[in-house]
Formats: structure tokens, sequence, C-alpha cells
């Protein structure tokens, strides 16, 4: 009599373990973000002059990528000296691109400067392929120099300082000897949005997060 209660005993544990196995869930894959949303994205130029402490003014919006490589072939570094670059994000097949730049003051010799972009993916696993490997690219530039030349001659030293990383986000501090301006760079993923800012200015701490964030709080859920 023992030994069958036991038993009985051991079935209904194995009956009670398959049915909690056959309830388990899965977390489904979000819908990607169409492109139609991107333009919807950007913060207010209010809310990004609120970020950098002074009056923004909108200089320009950008639908395609940008090409700076003969300038800094270096295509680890390329990627955060600039925003949406074509040897970057070309390569990677993203759906989309849409991007505006904020000036104080609106010239050549401005003193704040915001790069903003929202980049597009078919899907999540894009984009988050393109994150992970913006981070091996961004970590062999941290903590590096780079000095570019053009016609032989030296033009200016851009210094970056070291990477910070988590499952979402990048950010690096990086500082031109040409302007003597200090940026924070920063791209996130978000579903299968690639987030890419950078701020620029005399006194830069986390204004580029800071942007990066307004931003993905109007990324459609």
């Amino acid at each position: 009599m023992f030994r069958h209660s036991v038993a009985v005993l051991a079935a209904g544990i194995a009956v009670a373990g398959c049915s909690n196995s056959s309830t388990a869930t899965h977390p489904s894959t979000p819908t990607p973000v169409p492109t139609s949303a991107l333009d919807g994205l950007f913060p207010s130029v209010g809310d990004v002059s609120a970020v950098m402490g002074t009056t923004m003014t909108p200089h320009e919006s950008f639908s395609i990528t940008r090409d700076h490589s003969e300038l800094l072939p270096n295509l680890n570094c390329l990627g955060i000296w600039q925003v949406g670059e074509a040897s970057i994000y070309d390569p990677s097949r993203y759906t989309a691109i849409r991007g505006q730049v904020l000036r104080q003051p609106d010239a050549d010799d401005w003193n704040s400067l915001v790069v903003q972009a929202v980049v597009s993916y078919p899907a999540a696993d894009a984009a988050k392929k393109f994150f992970n490997e913006s981070a091996d690219r961004w970590s062999h530039c941290s903590n590096h120099l780079v000095n570019m030349t053009q016609s032989g001659r030296s033009q200016i030293t851009l210094t970056f300082g070291a990477l910070t990383k988590t499952d979402t986000a990048l950010t690096i501090p990086m500082s031109s000897s040409g302007r003597g301006a200090s940026c924070q760079r920063a791209l996130a993923v978000d579903n299968n949005v690639i987030v890419d800012v950078s701020a620029c200015g005399q006194t830069i701490s986390n204004q580029a997060s800071s942007i990066v964030s307004k931003i993905e709080t109007r990324i459609p859920a």
C-alpha cells in the first residue's frame, strides 16, 4: 500500500510538471515601427533647447545618409564623429533615415550643435545587429586620438573618451581641437529603430543621452 501511494504521488508531480510546461508563454515579437512614423519621433525645438540650455535653431533636415569618409577613413571612429554616415549605415540595409541639425547661432561658427537621426530597419533583430556592430566599432575607438589630415596638412585632432555600453545604448565623449567644443555621442536601439544623436557645446555632459531618451518616449510601443 505504501509503495502504491508513493507511485501515485510521483505520477501527480509528473503531470503537474507537464501542465506548467505546456502553459509557459514566450514574449511576442514587437510590431516594427513604420517608416511613416519616423518624422514624428524628434522632440520639439523647445525640448532640445531646454536640454542644451540655449535657444537652438533648426538648420537643415536630411533623409539620406551623409559622407565624410574622405576626411576620416577610420570607420571605427567615423560613426562616432558623424551621425548618419553612409559608410556606416548603407551596408546594414536600413529601411529609411530621418535627420535634423540644430545650431546656436545658426552659423558655421556655432556655439552649440545637435545632430539627431532615427533609422529604421525591417525588423528588431536587424536593428539589434547594427547596434552590436556599432558597439564593436565604438569600442575600438574608445580612449583614442585621431589626427585628421587633408592635402597632407594636419587639420584637427579628435579625442574620443571612454565608451559606456548597456544592452541598448552606447555613449562616448568626444572633443575637437579645431573648434574647442566638447561633444557627447549617443546611439540606442529600440525595437527596429536606431536613435543616433550628437550634442556639442562649451559645457557638455549627458545632453545627447537626454535627447535620445526624449526620442525613445515618442517611439510607438
